[in-house]
């Protein structure tokens, strides 16, 4: 049973903090120099689904977060250097449709997770020439593997894709649980950047993935048994270019159970015997988007993605993982902010995972795939608050050929200060 938690009342001291310090900032105080300047921000989202049909169960579901985070740029700092220090807290209410009724392996909502209260990110950074420096407690999914044109879809595949957050441990350093780490980011010109960070294996500090364990923020047990997650990315953005490029490899120092064999070889079904583990797990990716008509902003604007990774078959649950999907700005007239947008996800079990499904339970048929198709509309109502309209369809939730095929309605509220 979760943990009773009581998210409204330490989100609430934060909010109202952030509120206060963003009415009482003078309008001006961005632009002063060399006075530090404090930046604060607030994030409200709720959202609300139904489940039409399939899945394990038809259902309803409400959850929302709130997240408070405020930024500092000192003034007195070496010259050529740009310092930066930010802190955010995150809070989550409720619970969302995987978690209540739907059942599937992706998760249907990005902002899905424990109900609960907890310092989130926080990190110090140092800019000098084209090196950047930061490290604290962060998120990978704020750097790396990300699509600019999936940024407005829900299902969680979409965002930290599935192939690394279904094959390391607690899906690593990811909404809803940052990690201890060190990112290191270089420009190389012409819009080429390398990123390579380091952060702890294990974010979550528990091996069973427990989230009470880290319902505060505040519990860190770094290295260890748990191991350390690695990232290493190449991307190619020029300014105003069409076309945009990421290629990635990750990699994880923690021993990770075969998902079919024992020490000896032998299957684990039949013989019962411990896992062989396998020293490290690993992966790659390649991220390719082009802007294929407008401007990226702009109404008229249409651009496209594709993402694709892989992990080995022995010890992971997904063997490779293909997303895509196209955004489009001002599709409707009289609405040049709107953006509608499409996305398409599929993910393919590893034959031997499966294999060793079918050996536990030979009646039902082994988890083969999770495909999902998405199409989400963003509507800005102010320069503050949008509205977002979502539909997904879900074929084989949780893998499984014997579950009906899902529909699933979203309707999420979102208003930033």
């Amino acid at each position: 049973m979760p943990a009773k938690s009581f998210p409204f009342l330490p989100a609430g001291s934060v909010v109202a903090a952030v509120l206060a310090m963003q009415l009482l900032r003078p309008a001006s105080a961005a632009a002063v120099d060399p006075k530090p300047d404090w930046i604060a921000g607030l994030d409200l989202v709720t959202e609300a689904a139904v489940g039409g049909r399939g899945g394990a169960a038809r259902g309803q579901s409400w959850h929302g977060l709130a997240l408070a985070k405020i930024a500092w740029n000192p003034a007195e700092r070496p010259e050529g250097v740009h310092l930066q220090t930010y802190v955010s807290v995150l809070s989550l209410m409720g619970r969302g449709p995987s978690e209540r009724f739907l059942g599937d392996f992706l998760a249907a909502s990005n902002i899905e997770g424990f109900a609960s209260t907890r310092l989130y990110s926080w990190w110090a950074e140092a800019k000098a020439g084209d090196w950047n420096l930061r490290a604290g407690a962060l998120l990978a999914d704020d750097e790396f593997c990300g699509t600019e044109a999936g940024g407005n879809l829900f299902n969680s595949a979409f965002g930290w894709p599935a192939f690394i957050s279904a094959n390391t441990v607690n899906t690593g350093p990811a909404f809803y649980v940052a990690a201890p780490g060190v990112r290191l980011e270089r420009g190389l010109g012409a819009g080429a950047t390398w990123r390579f960070g380091v952060y702890d294996g294990d974010s979550f500090d528990s091996p069973a993935g427990d989230p009470q364990v880290t319902r505060h923020g505040l519990h860190y047990r770094v290295g260890g048994a748990q191991g350390w997650l690695v990232l290493s990315e190449f991307s190619f953005a020029p300014v105003g270019g069409a076309s945009r490029a990421k290629v990635g490899f990750w990699w994880h120092t923690a021993e990770f159970a075969d998902v079919r064999d024992d020490v000896g070889g032998r299957r684990i079904a039949d013989t019962g015997n411990a896992a062989r583990l396998h020293a490290g797990n690993f992966g790659g990716y390649v991220v390719a988007e082009r802007t294929v008509a407008g401007k990226s902003g702009e109404a008229g604007c249409v651009s496209t993605f594709v993402r694709a990774g892989f992990a080995p078959v022995d010890r992971n649950a997904l063997s490779w993982v293909v997303d895509s999907g196209v955004a489009v700005t001002g599709l409707l007239p009289g609405r040049p902010s709107d953006v509608a947008s499409l996305g398409l996800v599929f993910d393919r079990f590893s034959p031997r995972f499966s294999s060793h499904a079918r050996a536990l339970d030979p009646a039902s048929p082994a988890p083969d795939f999770e495909h999902v198709v998405e199409l989400n509309y963003s509507a800005a109502l102010t320069e503050r608050v949008s509205l977002q309209p979502d539909f997904q369809f879900i074929r084989h939730p949780g893998g499984s050929a014997l579950r009906r095929d899902a529909c699933l309605f979203l309707l999420r509220v979102k208003a930033s200060f």
